[in-house]
């Protein structure tokens, strides 16, 4: 998680470097301006960095914050986690997009770091029931319609009755969910949905009909584009797959086709890779990764004939999908990762 501190006193100075000596993710921290400090600065710097970053952590008044981002704020699904800190350190507060963007987290992360007393208001945090956005965003899934998304939520904490019909794996979250909501296979939903006030499904490709106001959740459909050194192993691949897919908080339901270069059709560990997750290998020639290429290498120029593998590959086997992990290096392979639609 790429984090920005933006502290605007000296003692919030003091706070952000504590942070800095305590966190694992990228972390940079901005400061008021030498002279000048009445001007717009914090306004203008926000302007400026609102989008590239992952996470905004102010140390000051939630006022300051809230007037800072305010003009900058879309959507919870898009915008970043902030959080305010004040200048005690007495207090992490998760201000906006708490659950998908990771707000709530965060401020827990803070509230370790600094000694300070987490606050999260988010109403199913508070009645202790698991977030649907958030169980989202940990299954890799996504919506059209946050509308339902906030309706059957809010069902769920005034204790009306629902159930996820769903094929994927729910990994740790089986037993929270389970706690309140019922769990069936997809392939009950005719027989069982009209049983429920709320029904949520989780499909990939193909929606089944179902009734008005069905809460539905797709897999988001993730794309590999790979490169490698010659004679790389069917592990190194694998690995190199799976830690490129956690760092996005993905899963290997997520994966649905692998791509690289043709010169490397001989490469055997690509097709045990694909045959391993359950997809198929696309192999593309210079050309056509040359016309999508995002970002250009010499280098790789020199030794495959193109400017570029695995992005353009994930670009072109994901049907012009967006490049969501550029070009990443796991020993003697890269991997980067493109989401289709």
């Amino acid at each position: 998680m790429k984090i920005a501190v933006l502290a605007v006193t000296e003692n919030g100075l003091i706070i952000a470097d504590r942070m800095k000596t305590r966190f694992d993710d990228e972390l940079e921290i901005f400061a008021p301006p030498a002279t000048g400090r009445d001007n717009p600065w914090l306004l203008d710097l926000v302007s400026e960095i609102f989008l590239d970053f992952d996470g905004l952590v102010f140390i000051s008044a939630v006022g300051i914050a809230v007037r800072a981002v305010a003009p900058h704020l879309r959507d919870k699904t898009v915008d970043p986690a902030i959080v305010v800190v004040d200048e005690a350190g007495a207090f992490s507060v998760s201000l906006v997009s708490g659950h998908i963007g990771g707000a709530n987290d965060l401020a827990i992360k803070v509230s370790d770091a600094v000694g300070a007393v987490p606050v999260i208001t988010t109403a199913t945090d508070i009645h202790g029931k698991p977030a649907l956005d958030l169980f989202m965003k940990e299954l890799g899934l996504k919506t059209d319609d946050m509308t339902r998304l906030t309706r059957v939520s809010s069902g769920i904490l005034r204790g009306e009755s629902a159930c996820i019909f769903a094929d994927i794996g729910l990994g740790r979250w089986g037993d929270r969910v389970r706690a309140v909501y019922s769990v069936r296979p997809l392939d009950q939903l005719k027989r069982y949905g009209s049983a429920y006030e709320h029904v949520v499904i989780v499909v990939d490709e193909d929606v089944p009909q179902v009734r008005p106001g069905t809460l539905i959740l797709k897999i988001r459909r993730v794309y590999a584009g790979i490169g490698s050194r010659k004679d790389v192993t069917l592990d190194e691949v694998r690995d190199a797959i799976r830690s490129a897919l956690g760092s996005q908080g993905l899963h290997l339901h997520n994966l649905k086709g692998i791509a690289s270069i043709d010169i490397k059709n001989e490469e055997k560990a690509f097709y045990e890779a694909a045959e391993h997750f359950g997809v198929e290998v696309q192999l593309y020639p210079a050309d056509k990764l040359d016309a999508v290429a995002v970002n250009r290498s010499d280098f790789v120029k020199e030794k495959v004939g193109a400017d570029g593998v695995c992005e353009p590959a994930a670009i072109l086997v994901s049907e012009g999908g967006t490049l969501i992990l550029p070009k990443t290096v796991h020993g003697k392979v890269t991997v980067a990762l493109a989401e289709q639609g």
